[in-house]
C-alpha cells in the first residue's frame, strides 16, 4: 500500500465523523492534496447522509463533517 493511501486511511479512521456522511470528494481527490473532505473546510462541497440521501440526517439536522460526529443520535462509527 502506498504511503499516501495509508496516510489517508489513518486520517479517515481518526476523523471521528459518521460513516454515513458523504461528499463527491470522498471518492477521490488530487494526489498530494493537503486537505481532506473530513475537515469540512471546503466552501463548495455538498454533503449528504446515506440514510436519507439528502442534505439532512434522520434527525433533520444538517449533514456536515462538523455536525456528524459522536454524540449525535444517528451517528455511526467507522468499522
Amino acid at each position: 500500500m502506498s504511503s499516501s493511501i495509508s496516510s489517508l486511511k489513518v486520517i479517515q479512521e481518526q476523523s471521528g465523523i459518521c460513516r454515513r456522511l458523504r461528499t463527491k470528494t470522498s471518492f477521490g481527490s488530487f494526489i498530494g492534496s493537503a486537505t481532506f473532505w473530513e475537515d469540512g473546510e471546503s466552501t463548495t462541497a455538498v454533503y449528504w447522509c446515506l440514510d436519507t440521501m439528502g442534505s439532512a440526517g434522520p434527525d433533520d439536522q444538517i449533514a456536515h463533517p462538523h455536525n456528524c460526529r459522536s454524540g449525535r443520535e444517528c451517528f455511526r462509527a467507522r468499522d
